[in-house]
């Protein structure tokens, strides 16, 4: 980005004019060193900058081309009155280069291209607003050029040829930015508003912040972070989204020269962190690093492309895994991958088969939605795991088969009741055939049909009154007989 130094060329020329809604719009260039963008003024516009540059800073009066109301759109005037006013401009720039003052360089727009005059605007922000802005940990947005902007002032000292005043000064800042929060890093591959400047290809540092709980990075390239300072210490939520980020090493040890895991690195280690979203990126491999976060207890991988899951043993206090939107095709094994996981969402893969999910037996939630599912059986797989409550598999072909809900329930046996399939309870009907089903299947094999618990079948009783015989009514009868 571009920075004002004593040997420093700054250029501005009026290249073309532009009408509209009646309007004579002039287009400014400006240049600082290799950056330069552009600004669009009107006429009315100069002669508000000049007057506020007679008044403060005592350039002549009739230094400005004068104004004209008949014939003013004339294209020999407009001409002739472009190459005035930047005669004008180039006239002021070259007088007050040295000081360059407040008025001309948000006419010409420094403040969102230039380090210092886009601190000292920054300052004034925060100078008036700061306090709202943090209250009640609100997210706080800042761009790679502010932030690069940041980090150069913390290394270089404020230029002599600047003024400088007490509400733009750099400490508000730095203040403001140590008590932040919920930090949000947006950048942008495109060019910035009207300048050759690219923010993702800017390198910039995060050591200013030292308060940060929540950190959000969107579209921004994590690989240009240069130093997290107390960052790493302090974050206990971590977003990372379409960065395009190829491995979760990329953000967890930014800033190392080299990218590798040492076990005891601590330095490195994210203690606090427990709530993890690195979804939409380009994510091809599980790296090691994820030890560095080993309080983890929510990871979402969603949306990257997963073939594997890899060390995930070493996150024990992991609890909810996304792992949807990637590219799975089947799953082995996947108690000797992950620990004590209680939701997993497996949907828009591939998988064919739950083979490899029989024995994770803490897993509670289960979505394996919108893959490649073909047979009722794949859910015998899953029907043993004591904890599951949430089966989630609408969408796969196996959910068209006639009377899927019942087929897939009667798999469960006596914990049918217990199992919302896809959002929605069984119903007592689902659980009356479900009983039946049973039945039929426990007759076909051969032994007595279990009994469910969480619905009995009801047994009637009849209660048999015996009389006792009178002995002397007996002895009677009997005579009689004889």
């Amino acid at each position: 980005m571009a920075s004002l130094s004593q040997d420093c060329q700054v250029d501005a020329t009026i290249l073309s004019t532009e009408q509209c809604e009646g309007v004579t719009h002039y287009h400014i260039n400006v240049r600082v060193g290799p950056i330069e963008w552009s600004v669009k003024q009107r006429y009315s516009s100069f002669v508000d900058l000049h007057d506020k540059l007679v008044s403060n800073h005592g350039v002549a009066r009739d230094l400005l081309p004068p104004k004209k109301i008949i014939g003013n759109k004339e294209p020999s005037f407009v001409e002739k009155r472009r190459g005035d006013l930047q005669l004008y401009l180039q006239t002021i720039v070259n007088f007050m280069h040295h000081a360059l003052p407040r008025e001309l360089a948000e006419f010409l727009d420094f403040h969102e291209y230039e380090i210092t005059h886009l601190l000292q605007s920054l300052a004034r922000r925060f100078f008036h607003e700061g306090d709202e802005l943090l209250l009640n940990n609100r997210a706080v947005t800042f761009t790679p050029i502010q932030l690069l902007a940041i980090s150069h002032r913390l290394k270089n000292p404020l230029p002599t040829n600047v003024a400088s005043e007490q509400e733009s000064d750099f400490s508000h800042v730095a203040d403001f930015a140590s008590q932040v929060r919920h930090l949000v890093v947006e950048g942008s591959n495109s060019v910035h508003r009207t300048s050759n400047i690219i923010q993702n290809e800017l390198m910039y540092m995060l050591n200013t912040f030292q308060s940060v709980e929540n950190l959000c990075i969107k579209n921004a390239n994590v690989r240009n972070i240069g130093y997290l300072g107390a960052v790493r210490r302090t974050t206990k939520s971590l977003v990372v989204k379409d960065s395009e980020m190829t491995r979760i090493s990329d953000i967890l040890l930014c800033g190392a020269v080299y990218k590798e895991t040492v076990e005891g690195s601590d330095p490195y280690k994210w203690l606090l962190l427990t709530d993890v979203d690195v979804s939409c990126n380009n994510i091809d491999k599980i790296d090691k690093s994820v030890s560095l976060a080993p309080n983890i207890e929510k990871l979402d991988l969603s949306s990257n492309k997963l073939t594997s899951v890899d060390s995930l043993t070493s996150l024990p206090h992991l609890v909810s895994l996304n792992l949807s939107s990637n590219l799975f095709t089947d799953l082995e094994d996947m108690h000797t991958r992950l620990g004590n996981v209680v939701e997993l969402n497996l949907s828009q893969n591939n998988l064919q088969s739950l083979q490899g999910l029989g024995k994770l037996y803490s897993l509670s939630v289960l979505n394996v939605s919108m893959n490649n599912i073909f047979e009722i059986s794949e859910v015998g797989h899953i029907s043993r795991l004591p904890c599951l409550e949430t089966l989630i598999i609408t969408g796969n072909p196996v959910a068209t088969i006639v009377d899927y809900r019942t087929k897939v329930l009667e798999l469960f046996a006596q914990r049918a009741s217990e199992i919302c399939l896809d959002n929605e309870r069984p119903t007592q009907r689902e659980l009356d055939t479900v009983a039946v089903l049973q039945a039929i299947r426990a007759s076909r094999e051969g032994r007595l049909p279990t009994l469910s618990i969480s619905n009995p079948v009801p047994i009637s009783t009849t209660t048999l009154a015996f009389v006792t015989p009178d002995v002397a009514t007996a002895v009677s009868e009997s005579s009689k007989n004889d």
